[in-house]
């Protein structure tokens, strides 16, 4: 959780050559953020691949397609909602971050508690056992989904509108707020509830570890499609006022 990441140096031994950190910055990468990531994208990978060849223009295809066309629907309803007539070349780019943190948002619900208690599990440099949680709850990942965000905002703005947006940008310091105050909600609204929800899951497995934990668990559940919807309309609501026409 929040300030419990496996550092890259607690794996190193011998971080130092003649009294030089040869690590550096690198010791402080958080090596379980990194490992839940690709797993996340592994796992969204795997699982398009394996539904593809099942898929069938003839008749409704089976369980996994009217699951992926649902899926499909539902984005492809909201980007077009929010952006537009112009919504096709920004709707990979919204289905991919509702996807990737909806996954990532599920990875940390799971009786990952009883793990702690296993031997050779991973201890922290205060000898608590390290903590299994979403690599949402990490702000370096919620950060750089809002920087994408930001990025593909601006960049959205010079596509449509080019020097007649960079001169309303730059001329307007009200502006120049979108560059802390959109990323910057995106990412703690992200991390801190994703956060609130494992620390109120541990709070319960401690109070009542058989049957409570069970509810809570399904309302994390809720609570991670509700986030990542909330993440990607957005984001699409961020893009649609740069393509809209009054620009």
């Amino acid at each position: 959780m929040l300030g419990k990441n496996l550092h890259l140096s607690q794996f190193v031994h011998d971080q130092t050559i003649n009294n030089i950190n040869v690590l550096g910055p690198l010791g402080d990468v958080h090596v379980d953020t990194l490992l839940l990531s690709w797993v996340c994208m592994g796992g969204i990978l795997a699982g398009a691949a394996a539904v593809t060849p099942t898929l069938t223009a003839d008749g409704p295809g089976g369980k996994p397609q009217a699951l992926f066309e649902m899926v499909y629907s539902f984005l492809d309803d909201l980007a077009h909602g929010q952006i537009g007539e112009h919504y096709r070349k920004f709707f990979p780019l919204i289905a991919a971050i509702f996807i990737f943190v909806l996954i990532g948002n599920f990875i940390g619900v799971g009786p990952w508690k009883a793990l702690e208690n296993l031997p050779g599990w991973f201890k922290l440099p205060d000898g608590e056992p390290f903590e299994l949680a979403s690599p949402t709850t990490d702000f370096n990942v919620t950060a750089a989904l809002a920087a994408i965000a930001l990025i593909t905002y601006l960049g959205s703005g010079v596509w449509k509108h080019g020097a007649r947006f960079v001169k309303m940008f730059f001329c307007n310091p009200i502006e120049w707020l979108d560059f802390v105050v959109r990323p910057s909600t995106l990412a703690l609204r992200l991390m801190v509830v994703i956060t609130a929800d494992e620390l109120m899951r541990g709070a319960f497995l401690l109070m009542m570890p058989i049957l409570l934990p069970a509810g809570i668990m399904a309302f994390e559940l809720f609570i991670g499609v509700i986030q990542a919807f909330v993440f990607a309309l957005l984001t699409s609501i961020y893009i649609g006022l740069t393509v809209a026409e009054h620009h």
